[in-house]
């Protein structure tokens, strides 16, 4: 997989257009809100697909839909992918591009902070099905990966938030000292959104996902790791429907997790404490969870829940995590009255 920076729209347009030397044809995946966003998509030389907003459009029928219309439009072996979005965008198209015609090339353009430090890179592609998240998917890397961090200006304060969520997770499992710069600099990073530490950022972020990658692609062992949060997190976003973003959800799957390795002896009070301040600096409401049953019900079909033993991340200090087997749900549940 390559990684590409382009500092200007006029490049990015050129690039864009230049895959039509390559290809046959070249289908645009990608929602009303970035098409209204960036005008320019609809001067480029392809065919654009608009999908729904947020996680509807990761649907079986909306799937559906998208591939009826690669058919009717003549998409083919020859053809081109792009998933052009935020997270949403790149697992349904990845999703899309693994299993049209058995595979077709593709590649992904992220426009949210999220998008570029995680959702893009590492080629896992998914459905949602039966209000579980990510049940139906597969490993398909992109072609490349462009950034073009013009995008990042276009973000509001909650964007932004979503996107630190999944850096404040690298940091945490992995990178002490990025943890300790968000830290220091959380209020200014999402007020001011200042390009000159964010590239950085960005950069380190994908160069740990892609060390990670390439040491278990499939999910089997140390890549595991990156769900920290996301066993609650995807859980509380099936809970309320998906009207939690996902980001804000694995914050809160942070809280739970941190506070369980806190309990559990592993993690110091001077870390937890830490963190949890940090948690606290991105003044996310308190939850209101009326339904514990509910809950346990969306952890038990958690991916990591195998033969109903629960695969959980936990720390045992800020940047290095441990892969907990057949971890307590009860436990789990219980904390989730610190939300």
């Amino acid at each position: 997989m390559k990684i590409n920076k382009l500092n200007n729209k006029k490049k990015l347009i050129n690039y864009i257009d230049s895959y039509n030397k390559k290809f046959d044809k070249i289908f645009l995946i990608s929602s009303p809100v970035i098409i209204n966003l960036y005008p320019f998509i609809e001067r480029l030389n392809v065919e654009i697909i608009i999908c729904e907003e947020g996680e509807k459009c990761k649907s079986i029928n909306h799937y559906k839909k998208i591939i009826e219309c690669l058919v009717s439009r003549g998409c083919n072996k020859k053809s081109l992918i792009i998933g052009m979005g935020g997270g949403t965008i790149t697992d349904l198209s990845g999703f899309v591009a693994s299993s049209y015609m058995r595979g077709i090339k593709h590649i992904f353009i992220p426009t949210t902070l999220l998008c570029m430090v995680d959702a893009s890179i590492g080629g896992k592609t998914a459905l949602n099905f039966n209000n579980i998240r990510n049940l139906i998917g597969t490993f398909k890397e992109p072609e490349e990966v462009i950034l073009y961090f013009n995008f990042l200006e276009t973000l509001n304060t909650n964007e932004l938030i979503n996107g630190y969520a999944e850096i404040i997770k690298y940091g945490l499992i992995m990178d002490d000292k990025l943890f300790e710069f968000i830290e220091k600099n959380i209020s200014s990073l999402i007020i001011s959104n200042s390009n000159k530490h964010i590239e950085h950022i960005i950069e380190k972020c994908i160069e740990h996902k892609i060390d990670i990658v390439k040491s278990d692609k499939f999910d089997n062992n140390i890549r595991l790791i990156l769900n920290f949060g996301h066993t609650v997190g995807h859980a509380l976003e099936s809970y309320y429907n998906y009207r939690l973003p996902h980001g804000k959800a694995i914050i809160y799957g942070m809280k739970v997790a941190s506070y369980l390795s806190y309990k559990d002896k592993n993690l110091t009070k001077v870390d937890y404490s830490r963190i949890d301040f940090l948690i606290k600096e991105l003044s996310l409401p308190k939850l209101k969870i009326s339904d514990l049953n509910k809950m346990e019900k969306l952890i038990k079909n958690d991916k990591k829940n195998i033969n109903n033993q629960l695969y959980y991340i936990t720390l045992n200090k800020i940047g290095k995590a441990t892969i907990e087997h057949n971890y307590n749900k009860k436990k789990i549940i219980n904390a989730l009255k610190i939300l």
